[in-house]
């Protein structure tokens, strides 16, 4: 009788483990698929790094054109083109024989 005694001890305390153990596994796998740091989580940073670097493109090529803009109006390399377009843009320059057009917005 001792001995059974001894085996069912046995088999409770690794039940007991196996069931820690199992439970463990469940918690982890979890944490792993749906976690702060799971795999959900890495997919959503990609796709907000794939947002953010179509925006940075953008940005990037709209800088661009500005910077070209402004080089065109610098004292070194003045186009004319582009400074009678601002003046007449800006301070509402004209030639005589013009006609103006004003958009209401």
């Amino acid at each position: 009788m001792k001995r059974k005694a001894k085996n069912n001890k046995f088999t409770i305390s690794g039940w007991l483990g196996n069931l820690l153990s199992f439970g463990l596994f469940i918690y982890f796998s979890y944490h792993l698929v749906h976690g702060e740091r799971g795999y959900f989580a890495w997919r959503g940073i990609e796709q907000k790094i794939a947002v953010a670097e179509v925006k940075l493109e953008q940005q990037t090529a709209e800088r661009t054109a500005l910077e070209n803009r402004v080089k065109r109006l610098r004292p070194e390399s003045l186009d004319l083109d582009m400074l009678d377009e601002r003046a007449r843009v800006v301070l509402g320059f004209a030639k005589p024989d013009e006609r103006v057009l004003i958009e209401m917005n």
